[in-house]
């Protein structure tokens, strides 16, 4: 199977959408909060899994504070020129046992749940996408792409930066799995960055009161 047009790609996802959902649903059902290792781990196990079905080769980066980083190559025979990097993260600021306070649910065309949106969804997607592609191009993609998905980017990336920038320095291109904003689905093309100041002050320490 060999599909091309975007109104082809779009109807085979389409006759798939409660497939990806439920993937989104399992993920968001696991939940990984930056500070607590073994829950980042134990998605990382699964998504290492579920990759490695689809002929990912799997590598683990260690870290000590936060879960292991998750890299998956797949890397066509034959194949020399740069690959695509996807980047995304498996950590979410949601502490354990939100899921019991905020379960994953589908209503009105929307899934809601902690870490759906940053970035669990993005996660599903990359997963059904490679695994699209293989299918349409007789089990083997058309370029290498490499996933890295880290466990510490809700905390700053301290342990991850120099892996991701490692691998954004070989790829020819990186897209980033931020699924779309918002209620109305916009598609993310940019994001803030992050600034710390350190401001010294002088004078009389005072506090105002009655």
């Amino acid at each position: 199977m060999n599909v091309r047009e975007p109104a082809d790609q779009l109807g085979y996802f389409q006759k798939r959408q409660k497939e990806i959902v439920e993937t989104i649903r399992q993920l968001v059902e696991l939940e990984s909060p930056s500070d607590v290792k073994q829950s980042v781990d134990r998605v990382g196990t699964v998504l290492a899994s579920r990759f490695s079905e689809l002929g990912g080769k799997i590598k683990f980066h260690p870290a000590e504070k936060f879960g292991k980083h998750l890299q998956i190559d797949f890397r066509p025979r034959g194949n020399k020129i740069k690959p695509v990097l996807l980047l995304g993260h498996m950590d979410t600021v949601y502490p354990i046992g939100t899921i019991s306070k905020m379960p994953c649910r589908v209503s009105k065309g929307r899934v809601w749940g902690p870490g759906v949106l940053d970035m669990k969804a993005g996660i599903a997607l990359a997963l059904h996408v490679i695994e699209a592609m293989l299918e349409w191009n007789n089990g083997k993609l058309t370029r290498p792409v490499t996933l890295l998905l880290v466990s510490d980017e809700e905390v700053g990336s301290a342990s991850s930066r120099a892996i991701t920038e490692k691998l954004a320095g070989d790829a020819a291109a990186v897209l980033v799995l931020e699924p779309a904003y918002g209620l109305h689905g916009a598609v993310k093309t940019a994001r803030k960055g992050v600034g710390e100041y350190t401001l010294q002050v002088t004078g009389v320490a005072a506090h105002s009161g009655l």
